[in-house]
C-alpha cells in the first residue's frame, strides 16, 4: 500500500517537472476580425424617474413609479386594456441599426389583460406597433420579451405623411394594453430596449 502511494506520488512529481519543463503555450489572441456584439440601447428605464412621461385612458391616474422596480399599473385605481403611458424623446432616437425590440415586465395576480402594445412613433407622425402576448407567464417573474423590429406594423389610424416609419428618428414610445380587453391590468414594466 504504501509502495502505491509512493509511486503515484513519485509519478505525479515526474510528471510535475516535465510539465514544467516544457515550453509554455503561445496566450490566445482575439481574433481582430471577430465581430463585437453591439450594446443594446436603452429607449426606457423604468426603474428611475423619467421626464414628460404622461399616462391616457384608464392608466392616466393608475399608474405609478416603484423605486428601482419599475412602473407599475393598477388595476385597483382603475387601470385595465384600454390605456397606455408615454414619452416624448428629445432629442429623436436613433434605432435604425435595431433588430429587436425588447420589453422587461412583471405580470401581476391579478392582470387579465393577455397582450401589451409597444408603440412608436417617428419625426412626422408615422405610428407602428408591435404587441407581446403575456397570458401565458408567470406572475410576479419579471421576463425580457423580444419582437423582431420588421414585424412593427405602420398604424392605419396614424400613418404619417409619407406612411413609412423612419426608425432612425423615433420620437415617442408608447405601452399600451389591449384595447379591446375592458378588464384589470396589472403589470409591472421595467424597461423597453433596442438590440442590434
Amino acid at each position: 500500500m504504501i509502495s502505491c502511494v509512493r509511486l503515484t506520488l513519485l509519478a505525479s512529481l515526474a510528471l510535475a517537472s516535465v510539465a514544467a519543463a516544457a515550453p509554455a503555450a503561445p496566450a490566445a489572441t482575439p481574433d481582430p476580425a471577430a465581430p463585437v456584439p453591439a450594446a443594446p440601447i436603452v429607449i426606457a428605464n423604468f426603474t428611475e424617474m423619467l421626464p414628460n412621461v404622461y399616462g391616457y385612458g384608464t392608466w392616466q391616474n393608475a399608474f405609478a413609479v416603484a423605486p428601482k422596480a419599475g412602473f407599475r399599473v393598477l388595476a385597483t385605481k382603475g387601470a385595465q386594456g384600454d390605456g397606455g403611458f408615454c414619452q416624448n424623446l428629445q432629442p429623436a432616437l436613433d434605432l435604425a441599426a435595431c433588430t429587436y425590440i425588447e420589453l422587461a415586465l412583471a405580470v401581476q395576480p391579478d392582470n387579465q389583460v393577455p397582450e401589451y402594445t409597444i408603440t412608436f412613433s417617428d419625426g412626422d407622425g408615422t405610428q407602428c406597433w408591435g404587441r407581446v402576448r403575456v397570458a401565458q407567464l408567470a406572475p410576479g417573474y419579471p421576463v425580457w420579451l423580444r419582437l423582431k423590429r420588421s414585424d412593427f406594423a405602420v398604424s392605419t389610424r396614424d400613418p404619417g405623411k409619407d406612411g413609412k416609419m423612419d426608425w432612425a428618428k423615433v420620437a415617442q414610445w408608447h405601452l399600451q394594453g389591449d384595447w379591446q380587453t375592458k378588464q384589470p391590468a396589472q403589470v409591472l414594466f421595467i424597461a423597453l430596449r433596442g438590440r442590434p
